[in-house]
């Protein structure tokens, strides 16, 4: 069956799915009663879709879960990222993660209070690349992800992606870590038959089919966002990955992704110098991600459009 590229219609009070919906299907030259039969025999979350559903989804008189959207979506070759990413109006919803008022900004950093700041890409041919890791892995406290002689093993750690945000005078605000690998050595890690040093050893066996995020933190809730939106936009933009994985102990990050309605994947208690540590990890689909309000948000934000909207929003403007 062919598809049909999204476009935007002249009715501005339309849904961006509605529009999708009924632009895709009669591309296709389908009658609603065609398209209702086709996704019922493509999926079981549509056994029991009838015609009058259909017609209300096209009038955007209600409009089904991110879940179906996202199903419905996919049988057709798009994806909601691409979709949602060209609807303004969900654009300024993405937008108000980024920029909330400075009387919200709450900072859990003791030296921060909500000043401007910018966020770097660190490779591992920056010079302080070695020990800006070294600092991360020591604020996650994560065994699995400890790094013997770290500026030795420089060359083998240039898969690994470091963003960092930081403010006036240089001073280290937010992190995160993470690296494009396979999905066989994601669960190697999440199961603890490989660590961090291992697998950026083995990088380049095996097609990279999923992005495994390993620290992620901010002094505010904008700047965990911000850094957020820097690896979810990387992981939709690249159509090869198809799974997400998080793996933290940062206590503060995993309740923030179990009240976006992330359910983890594993826990696991390490004893660590007489310290017990519960190491959270979390292995999401890229239908999932799709299908999650609040990382579909993040999701369509671009490097581009989070740098114009951090040059606005940290100034309070």
């Amino acid at each position: 069956m062919s598809s049909t590229a999204y476009c935007c219609a002249n009715d501005k009070d339309s849904h961006v799915f509605s529009i999708f919906l009924r632009n895709t299907r009669q591309h296709n030259d389908l009658s609603q009663e065609q398209l209702c039969l086709h996704l019922r025999e493509q999926s079981s979350l549509f056994y029991n879709l009838d015609t009058i559903t259909v017609s209300r989804w096209e009038r955007g008189v209600n409009i089904p879960s991110l879940a179906k959207q996202a199903e419905i979506v996919e049988l057709y070759n798009h994806e909601l990222v691409d979709i949602y990413g060209k609807d303004n109006e969900f654009l300024n919803e993405c937008t108000k993660l980024l920029a909330l008022p400075i009387n919200k900004r709450k900072s859990s950093h003791p030296y921060y209070s909500n000043d401007e700041y910018i966020i770097k890409d660190i490779n591992n041919k920056h010079p302080c690349f070695h020990l800006i890791l070294a600092m991360i892995l020591q604020y996650e406290g994560n065994p699995c992800l400890s790094l013997e002689q770290i500026d030795a093993k420089r060359e083998q750690l240039s898969d690994l992606n470091i963003s960092v945000a930081s403010a006036f005078g240089g001073q280290i605000v937010g992190h995160c870590l993470f690296i494009e690998t396979t999905s066989q050595q994601v669960l190697e890690l999440l199961n603890f038959k490989i660590s961090l040093q291992e697998m950026t050893q083995a990088q380049g066996v095996g097609r990279s089919n999923a992005v495994l995020v390993l620290s992620s933190a901010g002094a505010t809730t904008q700047i965990e966002n911000s850094l957020m939106s820097i690896y979810m936009n990387y992981f939709v933009r690249v159509k090869q990955l198809t799974y997400l994985a998080i793996s933290t102990c940062d206590d503060v990050f995993n309740k923030k992704l179990n009240r976006a309605k992330l359910v983890p994947f594993k826990v696991k208690s390490i004893s660590e110098t007489k310290k017990k540590v519960d190491i959270t990890s979390f292995l999401i689909s890229r239908s999932e991600v799709m299908a999650n309000s609040f990382l579909l948000k993040l999701s369509v934000i671009s490097p581009s459009k989070l740098s114009k909207v951090l040059a606005v929003s940290v100034k309070g403007k």
